[in-house]
């Protein structure tokens, strides 16, 4: 038998008071985790069921930063018009996270907290520079860098806010994995960036799965910057993509075939980014 108690509170203000207390607190929202690996609950403390909170959900595009609430679903961010017209890699990404049924539990604070190497909306957020407003033990609030949340410290995620300064015009998101639906990432893309008349402007990229965080590919994006999208400009894309693997994960044994797999990946990003199909004969010309 264990020691740890429930609680669902009815608003932040009770909650609040829940994270003072003398007594460790844990957290869990669409509890996908605890569904589908057998995830051990923990032995002690306070397991605080977020489901009946207000306040914790919602989507605000209108304008200014990107503010999405922590408890928000998977399914709520890839139906959301204003997300997928504003930053449209996290919907992508969002309508290829899981089955229907996990999109409708799981939530984008949750994919955060759990922090797996494969998560598929992780590499986005790092990608928009993305912050988090918590509240910490003691009902405190603080709002961090993505880069700095340690789950450890029992902080909750009540919003991550994408800051306008850092959205550029398009984005995009792809993924490889070992069945075309449902499946786990082996290997995520993210891009954002600017594209015009036939020429890339600024680019970022960020790849998942490559280590326990996700990893930004500035070789890969100064391929590009600034040239036009053409075969010699794709080969040399693809050919820094390798290189970032290689500088990434030196012997280990998934490094062959993702060194070479990091390539197709990225014509495809790259076709998404520019609003064409992967099938366009310029990407065959650049193989």
């Amino acid at each position: 038998m264990t020691a740890l108690a429930s609680a669902r509170p009815s608003d932040l203000a009770a909650l609040a008071r829940l994270m003072a207390g003398s007594l460790p607190v844990h957290f869990i929202a669409g509890g996908t985790d605890l569904l589908l690996s057998g995830r051990p609950l923990p032995r002690q403390g306070v397991l605080v069921d977020l489901s009946a909170i207000n306040g914790l959900t919602g989507i605000k595009t209108d304008g200014g930063d990107i503010e999405i609430g922590g408890a928000t679903t998977v399914a709520a961010l890839a139906a959301h018009a204003g997300l997928a017209k504003r930053f449209s890699a996290l919907a992508q990404a969002a309508t290829e996270c899981g089955s229907v049924q996990i999109r409708n539990r799981a939530t984008l604070g949750g994919n955060i907290a759990n922090a797996a190497p494969a998560a598929d909306l992780t590499p986005i957020l790092a990608l928009a520079e993305a912050r988090l407003r918590l509240m910490m033990p003691g009902g405190a609030s603080a709002e961090i860098p993505l880069g700095d949340f340690r789950p450890e410290a029992g902080g909750l995620i009540m919003e991550v806010i994408f800051p306008e300064a850092q959205l550029l015009p398009r984005s995009a998101f792809a993924k490889l994995g070992p069945r075309r639906d449902l499946t786990i990432s082996r290997l995520n893309m993210a891009a954002m960036g600017e594209f015009s008349r036939g020429r890339f402007g600024a680019l970022r990229l960020v790849a998942g799965s490559l280590g326990p965080q996700p990893i930004r590919l500035g070789r890969a994006g100064a391929a590009l910057t600034g040239r036009p999208l053409a075969p010699a400009a794709l080969r040399d894309f693809m050919q820094a993509l390798s290189e970032e693997v290689d500088a990434a994960i030196p012997g280990r044994a998934s490094w062959g075939w993702k060194r070479q797999a990091i390539r197709g990946l990225g014509l495809d990003l790259i076709a998404r980014l520019c609003g064409l199909s992967p099938r366009d004969p310029l990407f065959d010309e650049a193989l």
